[in-house]
């Protein structure tokens, strides 16, 4: 292929989605109207329902996408931020807090890089490779593709680490407070950390800045290395499974097998109540609350990420067309959906956790309820003393 069907092959996915094409699928040379011949065994499907995707995904890029994501990625900034304030309080220092710091610092980082990017390239510009992009800007966009991959797998895999971390101390009483404590929290962080940088350096490399004469501005390009099928097998298995699949798996059985030990731990609290253990009684519950906070961090991240994943995955079986008329005009969507996932977290835990609850109280509220009463306080003395002078 030439450079200029190098352009256009980017130029489709941009106009889509935000250039993170994690296994570098390009389409064929001969692709045609016939958009599902090659993987609905010679059925073609209606193509009405292409169109309308089609449609669908251009208007909600062009008018709803940029402002909806800028939104959500200040809230969540703020949220996270808000996480790790009450997170780091000296007396909520245990290994599960430890991995939901950093998952909060990596939700944090995520937010801070698309906020500008959605502002830039679909508030001011569009994703479109006819607007005249300055060279810094796209140097940016190929920065923030690179980056926000990197820290969306670190957080993924920290919620797996958080789910089998609360997977121990909950059903293997025993061996919890010796596998799971906070120095093997740190390691388990710096390990993720090390091991997703390692593993996306493929990605780092696929993408190139060019200048384009015909356009007066900068695009994005693949480099040469993108066309090796060994590198794109590679990235393919690593995105599309390793990073995206087999987690919802892993979270998913976790998930079940937590959820049964709530059960068996609620029938425990309420014999410990018909035996008038009231004090122990609490301490089942309050536990209880905080795996099923934990249970539905853990959902919520399931339920944004799987379907993502097997699209990914069903692009990698059937084939270019599939990827460019069904993943790709949902890929907008996907990523707000990714980053209301990064941004409800604090929600969650002011809803399910008493601690985090109290903590996030005496920091932010109860200072802020003492400066209003205070100046009140001064407020009335002042006015009393102006009275009772008037009054003399």
């Amino acid at each position: 292929m030439d450079e200029s069907m190098d352009l256009l092959n980017f130029t489709s996915v941009m106009n889509e989605s935000h250039g993170n094409v994690p296994y570098g699928i390009l389409p064929s040379d001969n692709f045609t109207d016939d958009i599902f011949a090659n993987f609905t065994n010679g059925t073609t499907a209606l193509p009405t329902f292409v169109t309308d995707l089609q449609k669908f995904s251009d208007y909600y890029g062009e008018h709803i996408h940029g402002y909806l994501a800028a939104m959500v990625s200040v809230f969540g900034l703020v949220s996270n931020i808000l996480n790790i304030i009450v997170l780091t309080r000296r007396h909520m220092v245990s290994s599960t807090n430890y991995l939901l710091i950093a998952l909060a610092v990596a939700d944090m980082f995520k937010m801070v890089s698309y906020l500008p990017y959605s502002i830039y390239l679909y508030i001011i510009k569009k994703p479109k490779v006819e607007q005249i992009h300055p060279k810094g800007w796209i140097i940016f966009i190929l920065i923030h593709n690179s980056f926000i991959i990197t820290c969306h797998t670190i957080a993924m895999w920290l919620t797996v680490s958080l789910a089998i971390f609360r997977y121990i101390v909950v059903c293997h009483h025993t061996q919890g407070p010796r596998l799971c404590n906070l120095y093997r929290a740190k390691v388990t962080i710096v390990a993720i950390c090390a091991a997703t940088i390692l593993f996306c350096i493929p990605n780092y490399i696929m993408m190139d800045v060019e200048y384009y004469p015909e356009i007066g501005g900068y695009w994005m390009t693949f480099r040469e290395i993108q066309y090796n099928w060994l590198l794109k097998g590679f990235n393919f298995w690593v995105y599309g499974v390793v990073f995206k699949i087999a987690p919802c798996i892993i979270l998913s059985l976790l998930s079940a097998l937590l959820i049964w030990a709530m059960y068996k731990a609620n029938e425990k609290r309420e014999r410990l109540k018909s035996q008038g253990k009231r004090a122990e009684s609490e301490r089942t519950h309050e536990h209880n609350r905080t795996t099923a906070m934990l249970v539905a961090v853990v959902l919520c991240f399931v339920i944004t990420e799987l379907p993502q994943g097997m699209l990914m995955l069903l692009s990698g079986i059937y084939g270019d067309e599939f990827f460019y008329n069904i993943y790709s005009p949902l890929g907008d969507l996907m990523d707000v959906f990714v980053l209301i996932n990064s941004a409800v977290n604090f929600i969650l835990y002011c809803i399910m956790s008493r601690q985090f609850r109290d903590t996030f109280q005496a920091v932010f509220l109860k200072p802020c309820v003492k400066k209003v009463q205070n100046s009140k306080q001064n407020g009335l003395h002042y006015s009393t003393i102006n009275t009772q002078s008037t009054r003399v």
